[in-house]
């Protein structure tokens, strides 16, 4: 637990400052930026205080398990999640709740927990299978779903607007001249059920093209969506092919890491001599160089709406189920060259 001296290091704040701020002193001028700064250090901290520890054992605050599809092996491969799962609990600090990490069995066929206690409700990041979504109800019958929507006539969930984004990229990619593009990645993923099914923004991409934009050509390199995977698919289509594709339209930006990987191996810049245009948009791709222009998905705003829709249910408001499409929007940075 922190002190009000590690929070004042943390923030600069004087410690007078952050203990009437936590306090809740009215009479205290400060600013809404100011206030945020310290409780996020305080949260980060694990800074409660007397009055903090008298709040929680007035009224504790509703205890929410976190329940994740993928595990932490694939979380560092493709980080989406990872994110995700951060932003997902960051918003269930702001609202008060509690969260509490939920570990699936497989053995035994249900989600364990290493604090002994009950759930208030379950967010649940990602895509599973029925027995363990009939897992999770053993815990509690209010759950709602972040980026898949199982069983949509009793949970509520929040996902992407994939079939907008695909739209954005492919659009975006015609306007700067490009008229072959590649869609890179897995011809099957997951659907809400965790069963096999066709990759939902390759299905886009192919059905918008051949609908909307019969005047662009369409080519598919199907990987997994592993980096090495796609770094050795793409290579073998440079060396392969003489009438190549002038852009690459990448499942995430693990599989645009591998594109740019193979591109280099053969000799090759980007946007100087082929442009990639990635998914997602997480921090990753204002890392690479060059910069990704990506489609962005909004992961702190699925976030906030599905920690929203919790809160509703916890109030007893949300009886019917509701699914939230969050629409995506094209981030312009360094990857995409105009041909013409």
């Amino acid at each position: 637990m922190g002190t009000l001296k590690d929070l004042s290091q943390l923030t600069g704040y004087s410690i007078a400052t952050i203990s009437r701020v936590l306090n809740e002193d009215k009479s205290l001028s400060v600013t809404e930026n100011t206030r945020k700064i310290i409780l996020e250090a305080a949260g980060k901290l694990d800074y409660t205080g007397k009055k903090g520890q008298s709040k929680k054992a007035k009224a504790a605050p509703p205890k929410i398990g976190i329940v994740e599809m993928m595990d932490i092996h694939n979380q560092l491969e493709d980080p989406y999640y990872l994110y995700l799962k951060r932003n997902v609990e960051s918003c269930c600090f702001e609202s008060g709740l509690e969260t509490i990490a939920l570990q699936y069995d497989e053995d035994q066929g249900c989600y364990r927990s290493i604090v002994q206690t009950e759930l208030d409700g379950i967010l649940a990041i990602g895509q599973f299978l029925e027995e363990q979504i009939e897992a999770m109800r053993q815990w509690t019958d209010k759950i709602v779903f972040v980026d898949s929507s199982p069983f949509e006539q009793i949970y509520s969930a929040v996902t992407p607007n994939f079939s907008l984004g695909v739209s954005q990229g492919i659009e975006y990619l015609a306007e700067m001249g490009h008229e072959k593009i590649a869609f890179v990645g897995p011809e099957f993923s997951t659907d809400s059920m965790g069963r096999e099914a066709p990759e939902k923004r390759r299905k886009f991409f192919e059905e918008y093209i051949q609908s909307y934009r019969t005047d662009l050509k369409g080519v598919f390199l199907d990987t997994v969506w592993r980096s090495n995977d796609v770094s050795e698919r793409v290579e073998k289509y440079l060396k392969e092919t003489t009438d190549r594709v002038t852009a690459f339209f990448a499942f995430n930006e693990a599989t645009a890491i591998g594109i740019i990987r193979a591109l280099k191996a053969q000799g090759y810049q980007v946007p100087d001599d082929y442009s990639v245009l990635s998914y997602n948009d997480t921090s990753l791709a204002t890392l690479l160089q060059p910069q990704l222009t990506s489609i962005s998905i909004h992961l702190h705003d699925m976030a906030k709406a599905a920690v929203e829709l919790m809160g509703k249910q916890l109030k007893g408001a949300g009886s019917v189920p509701v699914k939230i499409l969050i629409s995506s929007t094209l981030i312009k940075r360094e990857s995409v060259r105009r041909l013409k």
